[in-house]
């Protein structure tokens, strides 16, 4: 017999579901702005990458997100926990329903179903924070595909490289987690010693997953996920007759994605990534028409295909009751 929910679960599942439907209007929003903006030239660069063209960058896309899977399930078991596959996969997919919500910070819904099988918010949310820091360094690697032969975007490079770094060792020290443990300990009200232990929880957490052997696990997957869909925009320019390499659509494609990361609050890098994309094309020759196009459907077969990925996941597990909590395993 299935437990019932409890309050605060049936709160989550609601908002959960308002979270579902703004992203779906989204989806609709952006598509019908895409096809409306330029219908008979979108719907002609579909046809010049043809059924198989597109299925292959849909395949890299598909590849990004199966690497990027297998490093968070790697990361969720180090720190003990066994969920269902099949649901964990229906769990990580979900996230990329609200990746288009501000710093993407609506994937956290991750730990909302993770909490039903026991695995506690602070290791959830350590597995995130530390997929995104690794995830910011993959990319700004990837660039230096571009960038060695761009100096002018050193600067970016060299920020979003310095960013991580110190980041990276700010987690990894145990005297940072220490310092919330003194703050916790300090506080008299309930709600600020919670914030505080649950910060310092994190931190230890994410330091379990920054040890050198995870550390370089998590990157080189990280690295191979942004490459393919950098490989997914090289044939994209193929499809339409524009010459590139893969080397240079690889750092196209990281230098845009670093955009829309300095875009913080911007859904999805919304924006940042549409604007340098073509500016990035435009620099190696290619027609403003031909790269606003090839930006269209890199974005249609990476961020859009994500989302409705995300959609489908999050109904899927919407409409399915919830696991019995004796069926999912968790170490200690």
């Amino acid at each position: 017999m299935t437990e019932p929910r409890d309050p605060a679960m049936q709160l989550s599942g609601g908002r959960r579901r308002t979270m579902i439907a703004v992203a779906g209007l989204g989806v609709v929003a952006y598509l019908a702005a895409a096809f409306t903006t330029d219908a008979d030239s979108l719907k002609a660069a579909l046809a010049a990458l043809g059924w198989s063209g597109s299925l292959l960058v849909l395949g890299a896309s598909l590849l990004n997100y199966g690497l990027r899977f297998r490093r968070w399930a790697l990361y969720i078991g180090q720190l003990g926990h066994r969920p269902p596959l099949s649901r964990h996969l229906l769990y990580y997919l979900s996230g990329f329903a609200f990746t288009v919500s501000p710093a993407k910070v609506g994937e956290a819904v991750r730990a909302l179903y993770l909490r039903e099988h026991g695995v506690p918010y602070a290791d959830s949310m350590a597995a995130l924070s530390v997929e995104r820091l690794l995830d910011l360094l993959a990319i700004a690697l990837l660039a230096c595909l571009f960038v060695l032969h761009a100096p002018a975007y050193w600067p970016v490079l060299a920020g979003a490289l310095l960013l991580t770094a110190v980041l990276i060792m700010v987690i990894g020290r145990p005297s940072a987690g220490h310092l919330f443990d003194r703050l916790a300990a300090a506080r008299r009200g309930r709600i600020g010693a919670g914030i505080a232990s649950g910060i310092a929880d994190l931190l230890r957490a994410s330091r379990c997953l920054l040890s050198p052997r995870l550390l370089a696990r998590g990157l080189l997957l990280g690295v191979l996920a942004w490459g393919a869909e950098g490989i997914g925009l090289y044939w994209i320019c193929s499809g339409l007759g524009l010459t590139t390499t893969p080397a240079t659509a690889i750092g196209i494609y990281a230098i845009a994605v670093l955009a829309g990361a300095a875009a913080f609050f911007m859904p999805g890098g919304l924006g940042a990534m549409e604007m340098m994309m073509p500016a990035l094309l435009l620099a190696q020759g290619v027609p403003l028409p031909s790269a606003v196009l090839a930006m269209l459907l890199c974005r249609l077969t990476t961020l859009w295909f994500a989302v409705l990925l995300g959609l489908l996941a999050a109904a899927l597990l919407e409409a399915s009751p919830l696991p019995d909590p004796h069926t999912s395993t968790s170490t200690p």
